[in-house]
């Protein structure tokens, strides 16, 4: 069993070296982010740009490197708004976006070649309802107050932000406009969904109003 740890180690070390040998200066490939078969990857800024000037976050095929998606604001691996890309198979991948609070950013990617066949705008469309909510319950009423809606993710690892079913992707989203409980009108929502990405929409949408209080200084 000894004797093969060497081999081992050199399979291991042409694998890496392989699959970064096109890799552009000034990049690197994000942890846990290759594909099950290793070709495409989310690459990350390596720091080396100043924070105000760091170049997007890339989509890659790998061998041969094509980049096929920009992901803007680009931040490193580590920083204080964080991206991700979770695959479901070897061609569809959700690139999500994360800061303090919870979901800036979710976008669900068809790959098929060197080409992105279809992009998902799901976060988007999921705040289009979230919006309806806070201008109808909150602004009407208070209407000095900002249209902020902040995503906040649970901390509990059994309710995901969203989690794929096949061609699905089940959403578990909640809302706050004053996470820091900041005074003044407080507005909460959730929402349960489904996103057909078949149909490029959502199938099922769940939506929870929750109660307008106020918060004291």
């Amino acid at each position: 069993m000894g004797r093969c740890r060497p081999t081992l180690f050199f399979l291991l070390a042409v694998l890496v070296t392989s699959v970064s040998a096109g890799v552009p200066d000034g990049y690197e490939i994000g942890e846990k982010s290759l594909s099950p078969d290793g070709r495409y990857a989310l690459l990350y800024p390596d720091r080396s740009a100043p924070p105000d000037q760091e170049p997007p976050n890339l989509l890659v095929q790998l061998d041969p490197y094509k980049v096929l998606a920009e992901i803007r604001p680009g931040v490193p691996q580590g920083a204080t708004m964080e991206v991700f890309a979770e695959w479901n198979g070897n061609t569809t991948v959700a690139i999500h976006q994360f800061r303090r609070w919870g979901l800036t950013g979710l976008w669900v990617y068809e790959l098929e070649g060197d080409k992105v066949t279809r992009v998902h705008p799901v976060l988007d469309e999921a705040r289009k309802i979230f919006l309806q909510d806070i201008r109808k319950r909150l602004l009407e009423k208070f209407p000095t107050e900002t249209e902020t809606i902040i995503f906040i993710s649970s901390e509990d690892a059994e309710s995901p932000d969203f989690v794929f079913r096949g061609r699905k992707l089940d959403l578990n989203l909640s809302a706050d406009n004053k996470p820091n409980l900041a005074p003044g009108p407080h507005w909460t929502a959730r929402m349960r969904a489904t996103w057909d990405l078949d149909a490029g929409k959502f199938e099922r949408v769940e939506f929870l109003p929750g109660a307008i209080t106020e918060q004291r200084p």
